[in-house]
């Protein structure tokens, strides 16, 4: 599981602001915090690197979202959880 902190960045116009949060919270992988001015913390939950790469992409894009910047990361290896348990 990969897990990001990310900081948006939302458009001046209201309205398009809103369009993209709701566009986030309707993906299922966004966690939005609360807003402080156009900034927006949000934390992303994805299966792995390559999910993760591909949301940050999509959000990116949405209309109204100015711009995303990464400011934390944290995966865990599945793998090595299962034989840290002694199975």
């Amino acid at each position: 599981m990969y897990t990001s902190g990310l900081l948006l960045t939302l458009c001046d116009d209201p309205e398009l602001a809103e369009h993209a949060l709701a566009e986030l919270a309707a993906a299922g992988s966004f966690t939005l915090g609360e807003s402080s001015g156009p900034c927006r913390p949000a934390v992303l939950e994805a299966a792995d690197a390559k999910s993760a790469h591909d949301w940050h992409d999509w959000a990116s894009a949405v209309p109204g979202v100015e711009s995303m910047e990464v400011v934390f990361v944290h995966w865990e290896d599945a793998e090595a959880e299962v034989s840290d348990a002694g199975f």
